[in-house]
């Protein structure tokens, strides 16, 4: 039957000019960017101004959603022209009339023009409704019913800052909307008419009654049995109140300021960006626990309140694990103590004994007079009064080699060895393996620095410790591997190769890796078989602690895994009962490694070519027979 409206001229002409239908699109609608772990687990679901949208095609809708949507906002939706000539009629008679709108009739194709083009609270009047049922027949020339349903089912508005399906069946069920059962569906197809009244989270009775509503007109169009909907209507619903709360926050954290810097990608610009990171969330949530649970157990003992880790795959640069605090919800757990420079203490020489065999300054066994040493000046307050440094113990070990030097963490050896390298080639070495704290000019740096006495991040630690667990190569530390549009065509793609430089030789660090992993080096001041070694398996490891007991360290690694740790106060306050690197942040790597490798075959180094042996002891060629260091090194420093 043919229906003619007659209306005066005027309201035409007061619909105003209408803007274009073509080229609309479920995929060019704002969504947002969805941050995933290295298999696929969701991390971070990141909108626009706290407004999630995920569009996904009507595919992967569930029928049942889309045919509860249907009964109850427009049966027939799949016949008429995109308006109820019904509503449209009683609209004009009463605003002729009475002088009033009456809103009564509203077809999907309309709901979903007034959200693309004329906005959620438009005003009551007869040429707005003209010109939205315009637009809907237009588009309902323009565009096929399945177009104009799978925008309505992307666009539409469910409450609790959620638009579209997708997002609905998240914020609401924690689940997928082609995953929603019967009873889910028609929970959510009673929202679109007043999402706030009918929200199951502030309004859950009302929200039982609008879902009996859709299930008895789901009935009526024969979409479902009577019985399917009495066992829908009493199905327990289990109801997620909205939570921004990421996974892995501080690594999300971190994601987003390397999109926004490296990769120029504003991830809250509702572009619908995918990004596929290098965290493996297993193995992150074992190293959150490792932080807590130490944190929880000795924290209060000895006086720290907080805890970093951070775990990077060395053959990639790929970060694993990143954990910048014990907890993020706390005041002040924001704070990212993976990426905020600390003090490492003895764990920085770790660059100090690479530099020194690289440059043939020392080997594994050079003889080192670890004996009383003043300088005449560096110490005290003014900077003018002598210096003299000593050990953690307190005590002098006469000739030591240089690798029980290292291992003990002694002090003055670890000077003097700074001190006849050069402190500049200290710095650089540093730089070139990873360590990108270090900004001023590498002759500003004094003789403090082998003792940790400039603040290097826990990333760049775990960097150091990576170069070396890689013979050498370091990558830079690699959180995102890919990144996709909406529609999957990518973006940016991490290139291992392209990261990868070989900045200590391979000899030097195969050496390193000898004496960091030998646990007898380290017995004289840590005990053997403590927390810096792994059952079974050869693991390089070495503590930091600062003078001022305000940050304690531990890094290792082995040929798969490089792990850095730091505990302490974010204030800088002194941790108490002399918190050293061996009781406050090994216990942490311990316990991460342990489980981290689990399963994983024991693997260590083979010797690289370019390398001398005696007995147990590795050399640069050349090196076997190098000078010891005994005398006072104040007198000269090489920078």
């Amino acid at each position: 039957m043919l229906v003619i409206v007659v209306v005066p001229a005027a309201a035409f002409d007061g619909a105003g000019g209408l803007p274009s239908i073509g080229g609309i699109s479920a995929s060019r609608l704002p969504q947002d960017t969805l941050i995933y772990d290295r298999k696929g687990s969701l991390l971070a679901d990141i909108g626009e101004g706290g407004n999630h949208r995920i569009v996904v095609p009507l595919s992967r809708i569930s029928p049942l959603l889309t045919r509860a949507t249907i009964a109850i906002e427009d049966r027939s939706f799949y016949h008429n022209p995109g308006i109820d000539i019904g509503g449209i009629l009683r609209a004009a008679v009463t605003d002729f009339t009475d002088r009033r709108i009456v809103e009564g009739g509203s077809t999907i194709t309309q709901q979903l023009v007034k959200q693309l083009f004329i906005g959620p609270r438009p005003p009551d009047t007869f040429q707005r409704k003209l010109r939205e049922a315009m637009l809907a027949l237009a588009m309902t020339a323009h565009d096929s019913k399945s177009e104009i349903l799978d925008l309505y089912m992307n666009t539409i508005y469910y409450g609790d800052q959620a638009y579209g399906a997708e997002a609905a069946a998240e914020t609401y069920f924690d689940t997928s909307a082609r995953d929603l059962t019967l009873s889910q569906a028609a929970m959510l197809a009673g929202l679109p008419q007043a999402p706030t009244a009918n929200s199951p989270v502030l309004h859950p009775r009302q929200a039982k009654r609008r879902q009996r509503e859709v299930l008895q007109a789901m009935v009526s169009q024969r979409n479902i049995t009577p019985e399917q909907s009495s066992a829908a209507a009493t199905a327990p619903l289990s109801i997620f109140p909205q939570q921004n709360m990421e996974q892995a926050p501080h690594f999300v954290d971190f994601v987003e300021q390397v999109m926004r810097q490296s990769l120029q990608l504003d991830p809250a610009a509702g572009k619908g960006y995918r990004v596929y990171t290098s965290l493996d969330l297993g193995l992150q949530q074992k190293a959150e626990a490792a932080v807590r649970q130490q944190v929880a157990r000795a924290g209060s003992y000895y006086g720290f309140h907080d805890g970093s880790l951070v775990s990077l795959d060395p053959r990639s640069g790929e970060v694993l694990a990143l954990v910048g605090g014990a907890d993020y919800a706390q005041p002040g757990g924001q704070m990212d103590m993976a990426l905020l420079p600390r003090q490492p203490g003895s764990a920085f020489k770790l660059f100090t004994y690479t530099a020194a065999i690289e440059q043939r300054v020392v080997n594994m066994v050079t003889p080192i007079l670890d004996a009383p040493l003043a300088f005449p000046s560096g110490g005290g307050p003014d900077g003018r009064q002598p210096y003299v440094p000593h050990n953690y113990d307190r005590r002098f070990h006469g000739m030591v080699p240089a690798e029980l030097a290292l291992g003990n963490s002694l002090n003055i050896p670890a000077l003097k060895v700074e001190l006849k390298t050069g402190i500049s080639q200290v710095v650089e070495e540093a730089r070139s393996m990873g360590v990108t704290s270090l900004t001023q000019p590498a002759g500003s740096y004094g003789m403090s620095l082998t003792l940790g006495g400039y603040p290097v991040s826990v990333l760049d630690m775990a960097t150091g410790a990576a170069t070396l667990a890689d013979l050498g190569v370091r990558h830079r530390p690699a959180a995102v591997l890919r990144v996709t549009d909406a529609a999957g065509r990518p973006l940016y793609t991490y290139e291992v190769q392209s990261n990868a430089a070989q900045v200590v030789s391979p000899p030097t660090a195969f050496i390193m890796g000898a004496m960091l992993s030998d646990d007898r080096n380290r017995c004289l001041e840590f005990g053997c078989g403590g927390a810096l070694t792994l059952p079974g398996r050869q693991v390089a490891a070495k503590t930091g602690t600062t003078e001022n007991f305000r940050d304690n360290w531990t890094v290792g690694y082995t040929p798969t895994l490089a792990t850095a740790v730091w505990v302490g106060n974010p204030d800088n306050q002194t941790m108490a009962h002399y918190s050293t690197g061996i009781v406050g942040a090994a216990p942490i790597w311990h316990m991460f490694m342990l489980e981290a490798l689990q399963g994983t075959p024991k693997r260590w180094f083979q010797p690289p070519a370019g390398l001398d042996r005696l007995g147990a002891d590795y050399f640069l060629p050349g090196t076997e027979r190098l000078p010891s260091i005994t005398g006072q090194a104040g007198a000269r420093l090489r920078r």
